[in-house]
């Protein structure tokens, strides 16, 4: 797990990091950087939101390295804030050889202000990391209640949990970049 001081997310690793994390470990990770933002503990709603995240990623990426190993390097990013951007950042952000910005709501059908807010949190990461090398950010809306959902509005892709395995197997064979740095990533936001 990468470690940063007063850095800005609640937990960091590689995806083999984050299929071998307690879950206590990373939820308490992601408590203390609530509390260090908020100034409160997280409510009873966020804890669940977390929880839900845990488990669907532990199972869909768990699916994704068993078919292409080397996402097992890919940088997985909980609650990462863009120092420039808003308050609240997205959900989740892994970086591969593109960098895919997840945002979960709970959900079962589209509703555009999430696909607003999620291709808004994609936007504010262009704006504000700027790499040697270019790289595609990509928006991805997560429908949580939704099932075998995928869909692409404008530049956001809508996926139900149970299809973001396949998402990023076909981004994977897509890719002809290296995966990015997190430690590069994170000095390109500052």
């Amino acid at each position: 797990m990468t470690e940063v001081k007063n850095k800005p997310y609640g937990w960091s690793g590689t995806t083999q990091d984050f299929l071998l994390v307690p879950r206590q470990e990373w939820r308490n990770a992601l408590d203390r950087h609530y509390a260090a933002r908020l100034g409160r503990a997280a409510d009873d709603s966020q804890v669940a939101a977390w929880e839900q995240v845990f488990d669907v990623l532990q199972k869909e990426l768990k699916q994704v390295v068993q078919v292409k190993p080397d996402l097992e390097d890919y940088t997985v990013i909980f609650e990462y804030e863009s120092p420039r951007g808003s308050s609240r950042g997205p959900d989740v952000t892994i970086l591969g050889g593109s960098v895919f910005v997840f945002e979960f709501r709970d959900c079962d059908e589209i509703i555009q202000a999430h696909v607003d807010a999620a291709d808004a949190y994609a936007c504010d990461l262009q704006q504000h990391h700027r790499l040697p090398d270019p790289f595609e950010i990509l928006p991805v809306l997560i429908c949580t209640r939704a099932k075998n959902m995928i869909r692409r509005i404008g530049d956001v892709v809508v996926l139900s949990p149970d299809r973001i395995s396949d998402f990023l197997n076909v981004q994977a064979e897509l890719e002809t970049q290296y995966p990015i740095d997190a430690e590069e990533w994170f000095a390109a936001g500052s």
